[in-house]
Formats: C-alpha cells, structure tokens, sequence
C-alpha cells in the first residue's frame, strides 16, 4: 500500500463513518496503577484527555483545510475567532461551507500534509502499559481522525474519540454536526470540559494534553496539564499551574506527571452551568 494512502470506513452514502469511537472495554476495565512519578505521587487511576489538531498532529489539519479551499473567506472567519467574535462552532459552521463534500479529496490533502508529532506512537503504548485510558477530544472536522490513527498503527491504543461528524450539504459543501455540543453553551461544538468531568466523575485524575485556545476550557478542569503554544499562555494568562512540552516524548520522560492544577473553579467555563465564561 502507497505510504499515503488511507483505509476508512464508509457510511449510508459513502460518507465516512465518524460515529463515536470506543472501544469494547470500559475504561474502569483498564485498572488502576500506583503512580509514583514526578508530581503525581499518589495512588489513583489516571486518564489522559488529548486534543488532536495541532497537539497528535504537528499542524491543525482543519485550520489547514479551510485555508486551502477557504481562501479570502478562511481569513474573514479566522479573524472573527481569534477577536473570540464567534466560538468554535461558528467557526466549524463557516468554514465547512468552504470545503468540497468530496471526502476523496479531502484526504487527499490530509494524506499529504498529514505529520504525527514525535513521540505520539510511544506514548500511546506508555499510557497502556501504565493502564491509563487514552481519550481523544476534538472540535476539528473530524472525518480524518480514525484513518490517521489507522495508518499510524495507534488505533487500537486509543479508548475513546469525541469528535465531531462531517456530512454533505445539498450545494455540495460540508456541513458539521456536533453530537458532543453543550446543551445551552454556544460557543463550542465538542465540549471537551464534559469529557473530562465524567472521567473524573468516575474516580479517575486526569491529564490534559493540548495546544490550542479552545483547549482551555478542557484543561482548565483537569487535574494535570501539559500545554505548549495558545494553551500555554492561556495558562499563563491566569495563573494555572501546567507543564510545558514539544514532544510526547517529554510527556513519557515525565512519567506522565505534569505539574498539578491547584484552581478549583476554571476561569474560562462553567459545563455544569451556563458554559463560556471567557
């Protein structure tokens, strides 16, 4: 099989199968471990959150996307979200209307720009010999998750995907759907603080790994975090204890123990009220 190439599953219509994906095993069933690494230092049950674009990947294949059949639009939309004049749904809204519902196209350029930051398949193997659930959480499109994970041989490393689905408009262009949305919060199509709070709901402590803006909401909520680029300044920004990373390498040189998250109550969103604060 060519180096680039992609193996998917197909839906009703050829459209590729972006149901949420889990495994067939409970994370409970995972186990728990004796964490004595680092900062942790406590006996618990550890879950890691991860963001996909930009953090599993070395660029964000949606941002990617839209610029490249966006065009002048891509930038209008951009700089709506980056002045935080629209969320991300807005902005998932916008910008799928300006890609192709030509899914063989569409990951045509994946396969071609597509970059697994280092240490990804390492860490994946890490996290299951610690017994620790790897959940995916992402508010890109979606469509190009599980092939990309496939063909890096991680697939089957991965416990849980929240993602959003990418179905085709009757003009011929994307439209998202946001299965994992906040039930009054506007702002986000996956609310990633939800996945966190039910794990921790659950007994585990979690660790957040992201990079983006949009990543505040979820680590904010974590127990750990391991932030670089947006997500770090967001930290930064309000005084929220994180270690910083490159690599996942460093995530395993850590042993999975980044600095814990001592704010109680996130600055940034409410997912059991209102939702978006800042």
């Amino acid at each position: 099989m060519p180096a680039n190439s992609f193996i998917f599953s197909e839906g009703p219509g050829g459209i590729l199968k972006q149901s949420g994906y889990k495994k067939n095993k409970t994370a409970a069933a995972v186990g728990e471990k004796e964490m004595h690494r680092g900062r942790l230092n406590v006996t618990a049950k550890t879950a890691y959150v991860v963001d996909f674009d930009g953090t599993i990947t070395a660029k964000d294949l949606s941002t990617g996307l839209a610029r490249h059949f966006g065009g002048e639009r891509y930038r209008e939309i951009e700089s709506l979200y980056r002045q935080r004049k629209i969320g991300m749904r807005g902005w998932l809204d916008g910008m799928s209307a300006l890609l192709p519902a030509d899914f063989d196209l569409l990951m045509a350029y994946v396969a071609e720009h597509v970059v697994i930051r280092p240490g990804f398949q390492e860490f994946v193997r890490f996290a299951r010999e610690q017994g620790c659930p790897v959940t995916i959480a992402s508010d890109g499109f979606g469509f190009y998750i599980e092939p990309i994970l496939e063909r890096f041989g991680c697939l089957e490393y991965i416990d849980t995907i929240y993602c959003n689905k990418a179905l085709p408009r009757e003009d011929g262009t994307l439209r998202i759907e946001t299965p994992y949305r906040h039930p009054t919060c506007p702002v986000c199509g996956n609310c990633k603080p939800n996945h966190v709070l039910a794990l921790k709901r659950q007994g585990w402590k979690v660790i957040y790994i992201g990079d983006g803006s949009n990543d505040r909401f979820g680590a904010s909520w974590s127990d750990y975090i391991f932030a670089r680029d947006w997500l770090a300044g967001q930290c930064k920004e309000q005084g929220i204890p994180f270690s910083p990373w490159k690599d996942f390498f460093d995530v395993i040189r850590t042993g999975g123990s980044p600095a814990a998250n001592t704010i109680t109550v996130s600055p940034f969103c409410r997912p059991e009220g209102e939702g978006y604060v800042y």
